[in-house]
């Protein structure tokens, strides 16, 4: 986990660049969530059943949501980032940094402001909550595997 302000550090340096701003790098970092989350479907279905001591089939639907909304943004990003047919000038820029917090909840609720994040062309900060320690501890292992830390990182606040 990086501090908090050692990340932002990074992405005010790299938010200058704009490689995010393009399609291909939204759509790059989109693969790695849903490369990350299928390629370790047993180890977040373990920690989800650790932290909220669920069946052993919910968890597929903790997984299963986020993947099938990062399809549907797939889908749809395209359009989304083309310029709108408006008379005059439009600028649609990302924003500077996003923090998602899963507030005593799911990865589901995690994970789903994250997509929407990185389909903007934002860098994201994850803080899970106190209450999911396993699930924390997987993120924690496997974003630095998938992700650049100035893309996406968990945070020690």
């Amino acid at each position: 986990m990086l501090q908090f302000l050692d990340f932002f550090g990074r992405q005010k340096v790299n938010l200058k660049t704009s490689i995010r701003k393009s399609y291909h790098w939204r759509i790059m970092q989109l693969d790695h969530l849903e490369r990350m989350l299928i390629e370790n479907k047993n180890a977040f279905c373990d920690a989800i059943r650790k932290d909220f001591k669920v069946p052993t089939s919910e968890p597929m639907c903790e997984i299963g949501a986020p993947i099938a909304i990062i399809e549907f943004t797939r889908s749809q990003l395209r359009e989304w980032v083309a310029p709108p047919s408006l008379k005059g000038d439009t600028y649609a820029e990302p924003c500077e940094l996003f923090l998602s917090e899963g507030t005593g909840s799911s990865l589901i609720l995690l994970l789903n402001p994250v997509i929407a994040a990185i389909s903007a062309g934002n860098p994201v900060v994850l803080k899970a909550d106190e209450e999911t320690p396993a699930t924390n501890a997987i993120l924690d292992d496997l974003l630095p595997q998938y992700f650049e830390p100035s893309d996406v990182a968990m945070a020690k606040c």
